[in-house]
């Protein structure tokens, strides 16, 4: 008797979660804002209850489909994967990195012409007119080889970050940075780099 029950609290608990889950489709594309879903609880209650039956524990696997936050983490699985494979140790090509007293930056060049940009500030830096303190900013983008640099864009507006070698000390020069932002904590421009591979 209290496995029923429990297999009905967990079919209503799992059914209200993956309800939820379809209805943060509609609610996205009411609101314009992005309304995510919860992945796995809905699916793994309304597997559980499924179960608890003996009529329905042959479609509990149904559990995983009926719940749109399990099924989009099922659709989006290979693209995160590929994603960290692509980020991956495996495919690094070229690591710059810049440590100063307050910040530090990690520039890592990826095969396929993915870069990403890890920026570390101790202690955290003002961001905005509320008092918020930014401690880390991380960004993506593409890169490519050009005769005496390395160029990266994409990773904000028209903003392109070169790096280049002189006089065997890398060092960087940013375009397009919007020189009207009050706080510059994001400006890449005239960092001196160590090259870690």
């Amino acid at each position: 008797m209290i496995i029923k029950v429990l297999a009905s609290i967990s079919l209503l608990l799992g059914g209200y979660i993956a309800a939820m889950n379809w209805y943060s489709i509609f609610a996205s594309r009411r609101s314009d804002r992005n309304v995510s879903p919860v992945p796995f609880f809905g699916g793994i209650l309304l597997v559980v209850g499924l179960l608890g039956f003996d009529f329905t524990a042959p479609y509990a696997w149904l559990g995983v489909i009926l719940d749109y936050g399990t099924v989009s983490i099922f659709l989006v699985l290979p693209y995160l994967l590929w994603e960290s494979w692509t980020t991956s140790r495996f495919n690094l090509l070229h690591r710059f990195v810049s440590v100063s007293k307050k910040r530090e930056d990690d520039i890592r060049l990826y095969r396929r012409g993915k870069f990403t940009i890890r920026t570390e500030y101790e202690p955290g830096t003002p961001c905005n007119d509320y008092g918020a303190l930014a401690s880390s900013i991380g960004r993506v983008g593409k890169w490519k080889k050009e005769s005496d640099s390395y160029s990266l864009e994409g990773y904000g507006e028209d903003r392109i970050l070169r790096i280049l070698c002189r006089g065997g000390v890398f060092v960087t020069e940013e375009e397009n940075y919007p020189d009207s932002n009050k706080y510059q904590h994001d400006r890449m421009d005239g960092l001196e780099l160590k090259k870690e591979k």
